[in-house]
């Protein structure tokens, strides 16, 4: 039998399922049992239809709903112990009085139609008819509030600027303001993730089949449909190297005005999206509330929220939606609207399970009581408050090595996995102008945005420009607190970049990641200064000799807020700790992550595979390679085999992607082969160039 003969042979197959169960974890402020409803479909206004489950307490009578949504095929998971295996606040939030609607994007998951594209204009308008079915149902009293991390925090910010009048409160874990500077492109660069992870994941996810128990008859229809009309979002990204249209209408910056209901942000240290959380959080105008812990890419709560301390999340998003949807008095709004953790210094090393700081509540972000420090790049490589004196030309020149970086961790300070943190970053000074002070008198803290303002020329017309915050302990060990960088192009605009005059002097001025953190007695600070971030932007495209200038007339410096101590100090915070216990290490899954040189060809490559164990299913290998000769050349290669078990057959969707770029363009080239019991069943191939652009 043919495979398409088989996939016709099970799609008569299928069951609608309704689950009940009770919590394997009640604590004392649980109310109700709670019932699971898998497979509802809610039509949309083209007729296509979500798949939705509802999470709710097994009761009569209305009550407040919380909605979250993303393109993950997470809400068909099996739940032998949904505690563990479901999203942590939703049996906790539906145990407690809340309706928890989940549903899958449109072509994705179980959801009818297609996906071309991230974040798409029909999407978006599917979360506010969504919100509005919601507010309709008769268990519903119309009040609405959404939860969710990373892409469900995304888009919470697309679906409260839209203003369904039913939503009143959103609690927005690990997302980006603007999603072209703070994910795909920061600085301006293109992020290698883009192309080594999350764009054959998505591929492989989205033209994967539905589940048959799920979506019963149409099981056929919907996949046949989805492989006909999606398309891989990478060829989006790709197309969209500079900022524009296609990524404004998918973020919130800059109009914040836009939002109109309560907003609680909720980050980590070791995320990605620390800072522009606290950059939404400084910039709207509504009740709102801020949280930022030392945790990676995951509830605070979560197994895998290291590093820690993990707390118990679950019991600050109670309170808040209690406040907003119930109308109840938590207190949640008496509370200082700021908490952070304040980190201290830790050897550096791939993973933590703990880090080492404590919380603090705080009245503003960033802190009023932050005194902006300029610290300026001195001779003999030395970093210090006193300006130059001297109108003199003088500058420190190095050259352009495209593949430093390398000690920077995987994707900057955030991963899927706690693994590839930074390392010790002496690996990349070697390749970096480094000044340092003198060992410090007192506990020095850093807390806000620091600033650099570089003076800056190239050799070339193109160059990117990156600096690292380090704190170099008495034993030398240099330990990355924060970064930033930015394409010179770039200077004046991500719409319209500017080519360099090779030899002139520009000014280029760029925040450095958000930070909280103690430089302690007798360490250094150190600034690091070069032109690549190997791991984490595509390499400038031309050999280079850059130069950075420190006279009067030309004074480069990092512009650090320094904070003395709070007077008077408000009340430490307290919470309650994660209901699962510590882990080791050896439980903690790991990918496969190497950095290789090639001496004969000289050229650095950069290897991973994903970990078993994780939320993410199937597995994810890549490779990043970068010549040293001519950093034009550049290529990524990449894989995502996504396994389906359906009954009766298996199905697997392999996605291939491959990125290359040279001196005039990009080329970007994707496959999707998707087999049934072993035989092919579907190919199809994706190809596009585009020139490029001054980077």
């Amino acid at each position: 039998m043919s495979g398409r003969a088989t996939l016709r042979l099970i799609a008569t197959v299928f069951a609608t399922i309704t689950i009940t169960m009770t919590t394997q974890a009640a604590v004392s402020e649980a109310k109700y049992k709670v019932k699971i409803i898998p497979d509802l479909r809610v039509p949309m206004r083209d007729g296509v239809e979500l798949a939705v489950k509802i999470t709710r307490p097994d009761a009569e009578g209305r009550f407040p709903a919380i909605m979250e949504y993303n393109p993950y095929r997470r809400i068909a998971k099996p739940l032998p112990d949904y505690n563990d295996e479901y999203p942590p606040p939703v049996p906790y939030l539906a145990e407690r009085g809340y309706v928890i609607v989940q549903f899958d994007v449109r072509g994705t998951g179980n959801s009818g139609g297609y996906s071309t594209d991230i974040y798409s204009d029909e999407e978006r308008q599917d979360a506010y008819e969504m919100v509005e079915w919601i507010a309709r149902q008769p268990w519903c009293t119309g009040k609405v509030g959404m939860l969710g991390k990373s892409y469900s925090a995304v888009v919470q910010w697309q679906v409260a600027v839209q203003n369904p009048p039913a939503l009143k409160a959103i609690i927005v874990r690990s997302a980006n303001h603007d999603v072209y500077t703070d994910w795909t492109n920061p600085g301006g660069a293109i992020r290698p993730y883009m192309f080594e992870s999350y764009g054959p994941l998505m591929t492989a996810y989205n033209f994967a089949p539905p589940d048959i128990d799920i979506v019963g008859a149409k099981w056929s229809e919907i996949w046949r449909e989805r492989l006909d009309e999606s398309e891989p979002w990478s060829i989006g990204y790709i197309e969209n190297i500079l900022h524009g249209p296609y990524w404004q209408r998918r973020s919130l910056q800059p109009g914040y005005d836009r939002v109109k209901c309560a907003v609680f942000v909720v980050g980590g240290w070791a995320d990605w999206y620390a800072t522009p959380l606290l950059k939404a959080f400084a910039n709207l105008n509504v009740p709102k509330k801020a949280w930022v812990g030392p945790w990676g890419h995951y509830y605070p709560e979560e197994k895998l929220a290291l590093p820690g301390p993990r707390v118990d999340g679950r019991y600050e998003y109670l309170k808040w939606f209690d406040y907003w949807l119930k109308d109840l008095d938590t207190g949640v709004m008496d509370e200082p609207p700021v908490t952070l953790f304040i980190r201290k210094y830790k050897e550096p090393a791939p993973i933590y399970l703990e880090e080492n700081g404590f919380w603090r509540n705080e009245n503003t972000w960033p802190l009023a009581r932050a005194n902006n420090t300029p610290m300026y790049f001195q001779s003999d490589w030395e970093l210090g408050t006193e300006a130059p004196e001297e109108a003199s030309d003088t500058y420190d020149s190095y050259k352009y090595h495209p593949a430093v970086g390398i000690a920077a961790g995987r994707h900057g300070r955030g991963n899927i996995t706690p693994w590839a943190m930074p390392l010790d970053q002496r690996i990349d000074e070697a390749y970096s102008l480094s000044y340092t002070t003198a060992p410090l008198e007192e506990d020095t803290e850093v807390t806000g945005e620091p600033e650099a303002t570089l003076y800056v020329s190239s050799s070339a017309d193109t160059a990117y420009f990156a600096v690292k915050l380090c704190d170099v302990a008495p034993d030398g060990a240099s330990k990355l607190v924060t970064d930033g960088g930015l394409l010179a192009t770039h200077r004046d605009s991500h719409t319209d970049p500017k080519a360099l005059d090779p030899g002139q002097v520009y000014e280029l001025k760029f925040e450095l990641k958000s930070t909280a953190y103690v430089f302690e007695k007798g360490h250094r600070i150190r600034v690091n200064v070069t032109s690549s971030d190997f791991q984490n932007s595509w390499p400038a495209g031309k050999p280079a000799v850059n130069a950075l200038y420190r006279d009067a007339r030309q004074p480069s410096h990092l512009t650090l807020p320094i904070v003395p101590e709070q007077n008077p100090k408000l009340p430490v915070p307290g919470f309650k700790p994660s209901p699962h216990p510590n882990p080791k290490l050896e439980d903690v899954p790991r990918p496969e992550h190497t950095v290789t040189q090639d001496l004969v060809n000289l050229s650095t490559t950069s290897s991973f595979s994903s970990p078993s164990g994780t939320p993410v299913r199937g597995v994810n290998r890549s490779s990043f390679t970068v010549s040293h000769r001519d950093p034009a050349e550049a290529v990524i290669r990449s894989s995502y085999e996504f396994p389906v078990p359906l009954p009766g057959s298996k199905v697997n969707v392999s996605a291939q992607s491959t990125l290359v770029s040279d001196k005039a363009a990009y080329h970007h080239m994707v496959e999707v082969v998707i087999t049934v019991n072993g035989m092919r069943h579907f190919n199809k191939s994706w190809s596009v160039t585009v020139p490029r652009k001054l980077n």
